[in-house]
């Protein structure tokens, strides 16, 4: 039997390509509803990028990539070497040694089990980590289509018999058409965030910020990352970002509240994050929703 390698959903405008959750690899990014591609037909317009254009180089992502504890995995600090802790759309991930924990490390893994449905416009996946050491969830996304819109919906259950905290983001890898990043574009925020962290290694002198947007004043080059908090409840985690000579664009829009929003890139993209802070008490449940709106 040949193995499923990808899903695609096509509708009238839009065609979304996502990865089967068995053929990825790697430790840090969400397995289950990995999107690798958004095409906008009517445009003739690819949305997505790969994290880097060079073979073997940064951490595999690549589309919109999603992950869950970047700063802390779950149980990581009570795991001893050579126990397991939970890495929520994964697996159970296998501490190496007692420094602490890091994102871009591979660790050993033993994949979660994860069930797929189809629909006609929908992809469903559900992904289920059994208890250890008393922390256990059951992860179900289901990706969607509807016009130019392309929605992530979120449900995470804690089956456990203790309380976890997480957060939740998606590594947004855009290109838009492939154009390199710098002058043409603008990525619009439609709030007044915080500045908390700008810049590296210098690249920040190409970045220009004023209220309500960010900028490039020339081709962005090399690695950057921006960090902004400050959000007020309530207040809707929206960015847009917009390449000027085609007009075309995408928006992220969600119903949850922002903990904070990172911007990272590179020459040949930009990737804004919008995080979501989860705390789970046994028998609790979250449920979230992204919406993608595509336009050119």
């Amino acid at each position: 039997m040949n193995e499923t390698r990808e899903y695609t959903l096509t509708g009238e405008e839009l065609t979304v390509t996502i990865k089967a959750p068995e053929t990825c690899t790697g430790t840090r990014f969400d397995r289950t509803g990995w999107i690798t591609q958004v095409r906008l037909q009517s445009a003739g317009l690819n949305f997505c990028v790969p994290e880097s254009l060079v073979a073997g180089q940064g951490t595999g992502g690549e589309g919109l990539s999603g992950e869950f504890g970047i700063e802390k995995a779950i149980g990581y600090e009570e795991a001893e070497p050579g126990d397991s802790f939970v890495k929520l759309g994964i697996g159970a991930l296998t501490r190496i040694d007692d420094e602490s924990y890091n994102f871009a490390r591979t660790y050993p893994v033993e994949a979660y089990e994860v069930q797929t449905e189809i629909g006609p416009a929908w992809v469903r996946f559900t992904s289920t980590a059994p208890e250890h050491n008393g922390y256990a969830a059951v992860l179900a996304k289901t990706v969607e289509i509807d016009g130019r819109s392309l929605h992530i919906r979120y449900k995470l259950d804690n089956t456990g018999t203790k309380s976890f905290s997480t957060s939740e983001y998606v590594h947004n890898f855009m290109g838009i058409g492939g154009h390199p990043v710098g002058p043409d574009y603008i990525l619009n925020l439609p709030y007044e965030p915080e500045l908390h962290l700008l810049g590296d290694g210098g690249v920040e002198d190409k970045l220009e910020l004023s209220a309500g947007r960010m900028t490039w004043n020339a081709l962005a080059g090399g690695e950057y990352y921006s960090l902004f908090g400050g959000f007020t409840v309530g207040e809707a985690p929206y960015w847009e970002l917009l390449h000027q000579p085609s007009g075309a664009g995408v928006r992220e829009r969600g119903d949850f509240d922002a903990s904070k929003l990172g911007v990272w890139g590179a020459g040949h993209v930009v990737a804004p994050e919008v995080f979501i802070a989860i705390e789970l008490a046994p028998g609790g449940k979250r449920e979230w929703t992204r919406t993608y709106d595509f336009f050119g």
